[in-house]
C-alpha cells in the first residue's frame, strides 16, 4: 500500500483538506488563458464535474507563459487582464484558482486574487521567487525541476517555510530523459510525500516531448491517462490535468492536453483507483457490493443517470433544512420547499417512482408525502438496507436502476449498493466522500429538485416537461 502518512501536512483551500488521504482533488484548466470565452467554458464544465462526484477542483490557467521555446509562441493575456479573468472565474464558479509566477513583482499582485501561487518546474530553485511567493500567505505549488531528485525539493520547501508559509503543495512533472523526452519514476510519489506535503502528479508535462515539436515543445496525449491511474495507485494526493476543448487547436500544450469531452469519464476513474487504493483490501471488494464495482468501473455518471428509475429520499436535511422547531403542544414545525414538491410532482409525472425514508417518526412527514403522491414512506428506518431490498423486489429493480439521496451516516451503506448516491454540501465528510455526486443545492433549498432535473435532463425527458408549461 502506498505510504499516505507520509504526508501529514494538509493545505486548506475552501472547505477541502488538500493532502487528506481519503480525498482526491484535482488541477485542471487550459495551459493558458487563450480568451475569456474558453476561459469560462472549461472553468464551468469543472466546476459542474466537481459538483458531481463532491471532489475538490482548482481551476489552473496561466495568465503570462513566460517559459515558452520560441519567442513568437502564444503566452497569455498578461498579468493584469489574466487576473482579472480569473477572479471573474472564481466569482462565477465558486472554484479556487490557481496561475503561474515567474518573478518576483508578480507575486504580491497575484497573491491578492490567486488562491494558489504555482512555480514553474524551469525555476523551482529560484530564491528571490519562492521567497515572494511565501510572503502572500497563500497555498504555494512547486513543480518539481526535470533536473532535480525528489530530496532536492526539500531546499524549495525550506526557503517557502522561512516565510511563516506551510501551505505548500509538491508537483511531479517527470524527469529530464536525455534531450527532447521524459521519464516518470513512480517511486518519486512516495519521496516526495515523505518530506511531509500533499504530492500532486501533473500528467500533461510528463506527457510532454521537450523542445521536439516546430519551434515548441510537443507530447502525446495518449500517455496522460495511464500515467494519471499509476500516480494516483503509487499514492498521490492530486491529479494537475490541461483540458481543452479542442486541443489540436489550443495555443499551448495541446498535443498533452485532456479534451473536455473526455474529462468527466478520466476524473471519476481516478477517484475510483484512489477510492480502492485508499482502502484496506477487505473494505474496498468484499465489504462492497459487486454489482457496484462493475457499475463503477463501466459506466459514466450520464450513463447511471439514464438508468435511474427509482429515487429514495431521506427527509430531515435532504427535503428540508435539517432543523426541527417544537412549537406549544409539542407541535412540530419543518420547513420543505416548495420547489422541491414541484420537482417530485414532475418526477411521478414522467415515471420515476419516488420513495421517502427517514430514521424519525413525524406527523408533519406523511402529510408532505400525501400532498405530493408519495405512498412509498417509512419512517422510524435507521438500517435502510431492508427498506432498499423491499423496494427493488417490489417494484421489480436492479441496483443501477436506483438513486438515493441522503446526508448522514446512515445513508453511506445505500451509496454503496444503488446506482447513483447523492448528498448535499453541508453533509459530514465521510458522507461527502461516499456519494458519487454532491449537490450544488443545500437539503431543503432546492437540492431534490437539483437531483430530479439532473436524472430527467440525462433521459431526455426534460425538454417535454418545459414544453408542457409553455404550451
Amino acid at each position: 500500500m502506498p505510504d499516505r502518512e507520509a504526508a501529514p501536512h494538509r493545505v486548506r483551500i475552501g472547505n477541502h483538506h488538500l493532502g487528506h488521504p481519503d480525498e482526491l482533488f484535482f488541477i485542471l484548466g487550459p495551459c493558458v488563458i487563450e480568451s475569456e470565452q474558453l476561459t469560462f467554458e472549461v472553468a464551468e464544465e469543472v466546476a459542474r464535474i466537481g459538483r458531481l462526484t463532491g471532489l475538490a477542483m482548482l481551476f489552473k490557467a496561466s495568465f503570462d507563459k513566460a517559459n515558452r521555446t520560441s519567442v513568437e509562441s502564444f503566452r497569455g493575456p498578461g498579468l493584469n487582464e489574466g487576473l482579472r479573468i480569473l477572479s471573474d472565474v472564481k466569482a462565477r464558479t465558486g472554484l479556487p484558482v490557481v496561475s503561474d509566477v515567474h518573478v518576483p513583482d508578480q507575486a504580491a499582485i497575484a497573491g491578492e486574487i490567486l488562491d494558489v501561487l504555482q512555480i514553474p518546474a524551469f525555476l523551482c530553485r529560484q530564491t528571490d521567487l519562492l521567497l515572494a511567493a511565501g510572503r502572500t500567505g497563500k497555498a504555494v505549488n512547486i513543480k518539481k525541476g526535470q533536473f532535480l531528485s525528489p530530496e532536492d525539493m526539500q531546499h524549495a520547501i525550506d526557503k517557502v517555510r522561512s516565510t511563516g508559509n506551510d501551505a505548500i503543495l509538491l508537483t511531479e512533472r517527470g524527469s529530464s530523459f536525455g534531450y527532447g523526452d521524459l521519464v516518470v519514476d513512480m517511486r518519486s510519489i512516495l519521496r516526495l510525500a515523505r518530506l511531509g506535503y500533499p504530492v500532486v502528479f501533473d500528467a500533461t508535462h510528463s506527457s510532454q516531448f521537450p523542445g521536439r515539436g516546430e519551434a515548441c515543445s510537443s507530447g502525446d496525449r495518449s500517455y496522460v491517462a495511464p500515467l494519471a491511474r499509476a500516480a494516483v495507485a503509487a499514492g498521490a494526493h492530486g491529479v494537475f490535468l490541461e483540458v481543452h476543448p479542442d486541443p489540436e487547436r489550443a495555443l499551448c500544450d495541446g498535443p498533452n492536453s485532456v479534451a473536455l469531452k473526455d474529462l468527466e469519464q478520466l476524473v471519476t476513474n481516478l477517484r475510483d483507483i484512489h477510492k480502492l487504493v485508499v482502502r484496506p483490501p477487505a473494505e474496498s471488494i468484499a465489504a462492497q457490493p459487486p454489482a457496484r464495482l462493475e457499475l463503477s468501473a463501466k459506466a459514466s455518471i450520464e450513463e447511471r443517470l439514464k438508468k435511474i428509475r427509482l429515487i429514495i429520499f431521506d427527509v430531515d436535511g435532504v427535503l428540508t433544512d435539517g432543523r426541527i422547531t417544537f412549537g406549544s403542544g409539542g407541535v412540530e414545525i419543518k420547513s420543505f420547499d416548495v420547489r422541491d414538491g414541484h420537482g417530485i410532482k414532475i418526477a411521478r409525472r414522467c415515471g420515476l417512482e419516488i420513495a421517502m425514508v427517514t430514521g424519525r417518526t413525524s406527523e408533519v412527514v406523511p402529510r408532505r408525502a400525501e400532498e405530493l403522491g408519495v405512498t412509498r414512506l417509512y419512517q422510524n428506518v435507521w438500517d435502510k438496507k431492508p427498506v432498499l431490498a423491499e423496494l427493488m423486489s417490489s417494484l421489480a429493480m436492479e441496483a443501477d436502476e436506483v438513486a438515493v439521496i441522503g446526508d448522514d451516516v446512515v445513508d453511506i451503506p445505500l451509496f454503496r449498493r444503488v446506482g447513483l448516491g447523492f448528498t448535499v454540501p453541508e453533509a459530514p465528510a465521510e458522507v461527502v466522500r461516499a456519494a458519487d455526486m454532491v449537490t450544488r443545492h443545500n437539503g431543503g433549498r432546492g437540492a431534490a429538485r437539483e437531483v430530479i432535473e439532473m436524472i430527467l435532463k440525462a433521459q431526455g425527458k426534460w425538454d417535454a416537461v418545459l414544453a408542457r408549461y409553455y404550451e
